[in-house]
C-alpha cells in the first residue's frame, strides 16, 4: 500500500497534498457517561488529528453538549470537529425545540453525503443480545452511506453474537460493502468470517485506546502499600439471572474481604460508568453494603478526565476489574489484574495476551475460583509486569494498524486488502 505514514514516524502528520480536506465521521457509542467510550473517541480523534492535523471530523453522538464537554476536559480543540445528534434517544433532539429539533435527520444525511469516510465503530455496538435495534441504527448509516456512494469502515468492532437473522443478514450486506471491518481481537474477527463477511475485508487488531500515547507521568511512580483498584457494574435481570448476579456481589465482597484480612490492604473504586439508574455507582453501594459499610476500607475515586483515571489506576498495587476498559488501562500501565469477564471480550483479550488463568467469567465466579485465581496473580505479579511490557508493545502497533487502514483509504479512494495484517501476530 501507497501513502502509508506509522504514528511516530518522522512523517508524523505528513500527508499528501489533499489530505487535510478530508472529513471523517465518527460513529460510535458516545455520549452514555460511559468512561470505555470516551476512551476510544479521544483515542481516535487524537490519532487523526496527530496524522492529519488539518483533516475535518464529525462525530455522531447521542448527545452534542455531552460529548462537547468530554473533548473540552480533554484540552482537545474543537476547530475542525463537527458534532452531529443521531436520535439515539427519540426523534426530537433533547434541548431543542421545534423544528429545530427534527433537523439532525437531515444533518445526518448531508454529512454522510459530503463525508471521504464513514467509521462505525470502535466498540461493542454490532450485537442485538441487550438490543437488537442498537445493530439496526448503527447498520442504517452504512446503508445510507452505501447508497450515497460513501465509503463506509467498521473499526476496532468488538463482534460476540447476533441472533437475529435479519440483523446477520443485514450486517453481511453491509460488512461486504464496507473498506474495510476491522476487529479488536482474533475471536471477533473469526465470528464476523462466519457470519459470511469475506475474509479479505477483515483485520483483526487490537482496542483503539492501545494506539493513544499518554504523556509522561512526572516524578516516580508512588505505589501505595496494598492499595487495589476495583471496578463493578449491575447486571440486570432481563440479560443475567438473578442468582448469577447476586452471587457475583457476594463472590466479589469475600474476595475483597480476605484480600484486606490477609494483607491490610486498602482499595479504590473507580465508577467507569455514569449513565443510567445502574451507575457503577450503585454497584459500589451495594458492594459496600455486603462489606459492612464505611467501615470497610474501599473508598470511590473520582475523575473527570483519562489523566486522572490513569493517575488513580497507577497508585494501586494490582487492580480487580469488571469493566473492560479498566482491565486494559491495567494492562496499559503495567498493573497485575484480575479480570472478570461478562461479554467475551476481557475473555478474549485475556486469552490472546497470554493471560488467560487470571480471568474468570461471571457465570462461574465463586469465592473460592476468585481466591484461588488471586493468589496465583500476587504470586506471578513480577513476571506478568514483564510480560505486559511485550503485550502493550504488540497492542499498539496492532491498534496503529487501524488508523494506517483510514489513510490509506483515504489516500487511494478504493478499498483496502491487507493480508499482511488479516491475523494478529501473537
Amino acid at each position: 500500500m501507497k501513502g502509508r505514514t506509522i504514528i511516530g514516524s518522522s512523517e508524523e502528520g505528513k500527508w499528501k497534498k489533499g489530505m487535510a480536506e478530508k472529513t471523517i465521521i465518527l460513529f460510535g457509542t458516545y455520549a452514555e457517561k460511559n468512561t470505555g467510550d470516551d476512551y476510544m473517541l479521544v483515542s481516535q480523534i487524537e490519532n487523526i488529528r496527530c496524522r492529519c492535523p488539518d483533516c475535518r471530523i464529525v462525530v455522531f453522538t447521542g448527545n452534542r453538549n455531552h460529548t462537547r464537554q468530554v473533548l473540552q476536559r480533554q484540552e482537545i480543540a474543537l476547530t475542525g470537529i463537527r458534532l452531529v445528534y443521531t436520535g439515539r434517544w427519540g426523534l426530537a433532539e433533547p434541548g431543542l425545540v421545534f423544528p429545530g429539533s427534527f433537523s439532525w435527520f437531515f444533518r445526518n444525511i448531508l454529512e454522510i453525503f459530503r463525508a471521504d469516510l464513514l467509521i462505525i465503530g470502535p466498540g461493542n455496538q454490532i450485537q442485538d443480545v441487550t438490543r437488537w435495534m442498537r445493530v439496526v441504527f448503527f447498520l442504517s448509516r452504512a446503508v445510507l452511506a452505501w447508497l450515497l456512494h460513501t465509503p463506509c469502515a467498521f473499526l476496532g468492532i468488538g463482534f460476540f453474537e447476533l441472533r437475529s437473522t435479519f440483523c446477520r443478514r443485514l450486517l453481511r450486506f453491509t460488512g461486504n460493502r464496507a473498506e474495510f471491518f476491522s476487529t479488536r481481537d482474533q475471536g471477533g474477527a473469526d465470528k464476523i468470517r462466519e457470519i459470511g463477511v469475506v475474509p479479505k475485508k477483515i483485520v483483526a487488531l487490537a482496542d483503539v485506546t492501545f494506539a493513544r500515547r499518554w504523556a509522561p507521568i512526572k516524578g516516580a511512580l508512588a505505589k501505595e502499600e496494598m492499595l487495589i483498584g476495583v471496578t463493578s457494574r449491575i447486571f440486570l435481570p432481563s440479560f443475567f439471572p438473578p442468582p448469577v448476579a447476586l452471587n457475583f456481589e457476594d463472590s466479589l465482597a469475600t474476595l475483597l474481604r480476605r484480600i484486606h484480612e490477609t494483607y491490610g490492604a486498602r482499595f479504590l473504586f473507580f465508577p467507569y460508568y455514569k449513565g443510567s439508574q445502574w451507575k457503577d455507582a450503585v454497584a459500589y453501594d451495594r458492594l459496600v453494603s455486603r462489606l459492612g459499610g464505611d467501615d470497610f476500607p474501599m473508598r470511590p475515586f473520582p475523575f473527570s478526565t483519562l489523566e486522572e483515571l490513569r493517575a488513580g489506576t497507577v497508585r494501586c498495587r494490582a487492580f480487580i476489574g469488571t469493566r473492560y476498559h479498566s482491565v486494559l488501562l491495567s494492562v496499559q500501565n503495567g498493573i497485575p489484574v484480575l479480570g472478570i469477564s461478562y461479554a467475551h471480550k476481557t475473555q478474549r483479550f485475556m486469552r490472546e495476551n497470554g493471560l488467560g488463568e487470571y480471568v474468570v467469567r461471571v457465570e462461574d465466579v465463586s469465592p473460592a475460583l476468585l481466591w484461588r485465581t488471586w493468589n496465583k496473580l500476587w504470586d506471578n505479579r513480577e513476571s506478568i509486569r514483564g510480560k505486559m511490557a511485550d503485550i502493550n508493545a504488540r497492542e499498539r502497533r496492532l491498534a496503529d494498524r487501524h488508523f494506517d487502514l483510514v489513510f490509506d483509504t483515504l489516500a487511494a479512494g478504493s478499498s483496502v486488502e491487507s493480508p499482511n495484517m488479516a491475523s494478529r501476530k501473537l
